[in-house]
């Protein structure tokens, strides 16, 4: 599926509980993007719904993927693959919306 692909392509490791995490917040985003408006409530409650865990944990294990991912390559993925150029560690919400634009694009390429 493509939120996979995205996230290999992006050396995003399985070996954290928030990949699943985000691979379900990302699911959620291309479902209704003005979920991102209300990130909390929206996202992080039902991924935590999904999983039996408390919206809290499931943040902060979105924020350990993002710090692993952000130290291993994150920096060159977003400039090489999305043109963007960060210079701080994008915050949990941000690099869910960039994720899911990721996805967009490859949904787009295929269906031309």
């Amino acid at each position: 599926d493509k939120i996979r692909e995205v996230l290999l392509q992006a050396r995003i490791s399985k070996a954290y509980k928030g990949y699943s995490y985000l691979e379900r917040a990302i699911y959620l985003v291309l479902e209704d993007e003005t979920r991102l408006c209300r990130i909390y409530e929206e996202v992080y409650a039902r991924v935590g719904q999904h999983f039996h865990v408390a919206p809290t944990a499931v943040e902060k294990n979105l924020r350990t993927l993002r710090d692993a991912f952000w130290q291993n390559s994150g920096y060159e993925y977003f400039k090489d693959q999305c043109g963007i150029t960060l210079y701080n560690r994008p915050f949990p919400r941000e690099l869910i919306e960039i994720l899911t634009e990721q996805v967009l694009k490859k949904i787009k390429q295929e269906q031309q």
